[in-house]
């Protein structure tokens, strides 16, 4: 029996009892460790077989007679599969100075992450109480004081609340706050473009995300709060494409854990590789998700063993300490167990965060709104975010105008590790903009102090290049994007000029400035209002809309090569005159020639005149000079050369050799 197998029939958290088993001299990797006959015996000597709750204590309840069956019902969906529980359950009612409660109205799981205890113990001490109940059912103040007086747990009244949230801030590093309560933990799935992140989270949401995805593929940042079986997790959803590798890596910082999404038919893949590395970087531990088992054999799972064990990350079965599961996000096949470990896994961590400090968190996305102007997602690590507090964010600033959960729901205040999408902006943030709540004072010298940026942002660059307009829906694609065209540009000698980048739909102004300068517009997952596309056919100005990135890459190389044609003369660069005409079997017709003017290039163009009449003209295919093959051959000397589709050779014929060369080019 594992480790975690044991917690879970015992009902005691995994954490505690590795601990019990470290403090008795047994060292294990991990929760999915193999407890060994002595382990075991220890753990039976201090945990024992525990009876299950006698039914009829239960029955005698007056309040609950009519409702018996529903309390085993209630029971059965809280309890764990083969859950005992233990005797220490029997006897709930114990000191408890380390933790205290606020007397305000709250759910079940709420209380039981405020005051360390399980679910399961708090549904139970309720029956007892005369309350059926169920996790996220919502306990008065009266229940809630009941429910501490049962364990004996100090009360904090919403005096005492609102004096502990005005207390100083804490450093975005810091847990030493004065009110620190288990959090929830953030996963983020990571891996190859096309190995099935989305679909994963598809199957565990329940909705189908990966399909409002142009391309089949994620190019945002995704955050979402998600209830399983095993309690409430975040995802965060990342793009696999390789432009969106700085949001990756924000992904990874922000996360507790990582679930790395490994293809089983494809295996390790480039960025699979990039997010082991990132997860490294950030001492984020790693879970492997082997997606597409259902497509494969078992056998291929030692494959991906082997190629991970590469990039160093072992798998608990080759001797390291990596939890590997196989799955299919299709058919849903091993993905509770996956939804298990990484829980596991969590626990162990004791995730906690200073509820009471000032709210402090980190930007994920932002974009522009329609009605609500620029908007950014954003979760907090401390702290509580309440509507109408002012904020600092980066560069930007606001006060809170709106809080809306991964679900739509419109929120009065957040806690930390929930995702949302908060309004109030005074511009657009950038994504991994560190957001900080501030006083009202504060806020007002902040103000004061931010210079208006007017033309900010619009960059002119050479004047023969390609100039872009650039346009997106956020600004992690607009930062994408541009990194992309960056690195297009150094392999074509800098060919593009972004006059102009930023996020929203595309305007009048963004027509005008493009017909000013002769600019294409490039939208990424936008489109024109109608006044500005109504003025860009009239202006006769280009716009190009793309919903998938690497379309869009296509597309701008296939610009630039057009660009280089066009911009290609055909330059006269030398001229010869035919000596004598050599026929080689199996070889052509080769003219011997000498350069009597310029040079004569085996990239060329051979144009043959005899007299004022054109007799052919061909691409030069050989050249050659003391029978050794040349690229040049200069004035003054001989050479012989094979012109494609030039065979009717007279001695005295005049050769004149053409090149395409830039504008300007010298010859």
């Amino acid at each position: 029996m594992r480790v975690y197998e044991y917690s879970k029939q015992i009902n005691v958290p995994v954490k505690t009892v590795m601990q019990f088993l470290v403090d008795n001299g047994f060292i294990f990797k991990s929760h999915m460790a193999v407890l060994t006959d002595e382990s075991r015996a220890i753990l039976d000597k201090k945990f024992g077989p525990l009876p299950l709750l006698e039914e009829p204590a239960i029955k005698d309840s007056p309040v609950l007679v009519s409702e018996s069956k529903r309390a085993e019902e209630v029971l059965q969906e809280s309890r764990p599969t083969t859950v005992a529980l233990s005797a220490n359950v029997t006897s709930l009612p114990e000191a408890s100075e380390q933790h205290s409660i606020y007397l305000e109205q709250q759910s079940i799981a709420d209380f039981a992450l405020a005051t360390g205890k399980s679910v399961n113990e708090i549904i139970l001490a309720l029956l007892r109480l005369g309350h059926v109940s169920s996790k996220n059912q919502l306990l008065t103040e009266s229940l809630v004081a009941k429910l501490a007086k049962y364990y004996d747990i100090a009360i904090k009244t919403k005096d005492q609340l609102s004096k502990q949230q005005s207390v100083g801030s804490v450093n975005k590093h810091n847990v030493d706050g004065v009110d620190l309560r288990p959090r929830l933990p953030i996963a983020v799935v990571i891996g190859h473009v096309d190995h099935g992140k989305t679909s994963l989270l598809d199957f565990i949401r329940k909705t189908r995300v990966a399909s409002k995805e142009k391309g089949g593929i994620t190019q945002h940042m995704g955050a979402y709060r998600v209830k399983t079986n095993f309690g409430d997790l975040v995802f965060l959803d990342t793009p696999g494409h390789e432009a969106f590798s700085k949001m990756r890596q924000r992904g990874v910082r922000i996360a507790d854990i990582a679930v790395l999404v490994v293809a089983a038919d494809d295996g390790v893949m480039p960025q699979t590789i990039e997010a082991i590395k990132h997860a490294r970087q950030m001492n984020v531990p790693i879970v492997v998700a082997a997606n597409k088992m259902d497509k494969v054999s078992p056998e291929r799972l030692d494959v991906i063993k082997r190629q991970l064990s590469q990039h160093d990350v072992l798998v608990e079965d080759w001797g390291g300490s990596v939890v590997l599961a196989p799955i299919s996000a299709k058919t849903g096949q091993g993905v509770s167990e996956l939804l298990d470990m990484i829980i596991l896994q969590t626990q162990l961590m004791d995730l906690r965060a200073d509820w009471a400090g000032t709210a402090k968190g980190f930007v994920l996305e932002s974009t522009l709104e329609r009605g609500l102007g620029p908007v950014a997602t954003i979760i907090l690590q401390h702290g509580i975010l309440h509507l109408a507090d002012y904020f600092t964010c980066g560069s930007t600033s606001g006060r809170v105008t709106s809080i809306t959960d991964s679900y739509g729901t419109k929120l009065s205040t957040v806690e930390p590790s929930i995702p949302v999408r908060v309004g109030g902006f005074s511009s657009m943030p950038e994504a991994g903009d560190f957001f900080n709540v501030i006083e009202k004072n504060e806020y007002k010298k902040v103000v004061a102090q931010e210079e208006k940026k007017g033309s900010a942002g619009k960059k002119f660059l050479q004047t023969d290049a390609i100039n872009l307009i650039i346009k997106t829906d956020t600004n992690s694609s607009r930062e994408a994007l541009l990194g992309v065209i960056e690195a297009i540009s150094k392999k074509i000698n800098k060919q593009f000029s972004i006059i102009y980048a930023s996020a929203g739909d595309i305007s009048e102004g963004d027509v005008e400035l493009a017909y000013t300068t002769g600019a294409i517009i490039i939208g990424l997952h936008v489109k024109p209002e109608i006044k500005a596309l109504q003025l860009a056919q009239a202006r006769k100005v280009t716009i190009s809309l793309y919903d998938v990135i690497y379309r869009l890459i296509e597309e701008l190389e296939h610009k630039y090569q057009e660009k280089v044609q066009a911009a290609l003369v055909k330059t006269k660069i030398g001229e010869a005159r035919v000596l004598k005409i050599f026929d080689i079997k199996g070889v052509g017709v080769i003219a011997g020639c000498i350069v009597t003017e310029g040079r004569i290039s085996r990239d060329g163009v051979a144009v043959v005149w005899r007299g004022r009449q054109k007799i052919g003209e061909g691409k030069i295919v050989s050249l050659q000079r003391d029978k050794k093959t040349v690229k040049e051959a200069h004035a003054g000397f001989e050479c012989g050369f094979l012109v494609e589709g030039v065979t009717d050779w007279n001695p005295d014929d005049r050769v004149e050799c053409y090149l395409s060369l830039p504008v300007g080019a010298t010859k």
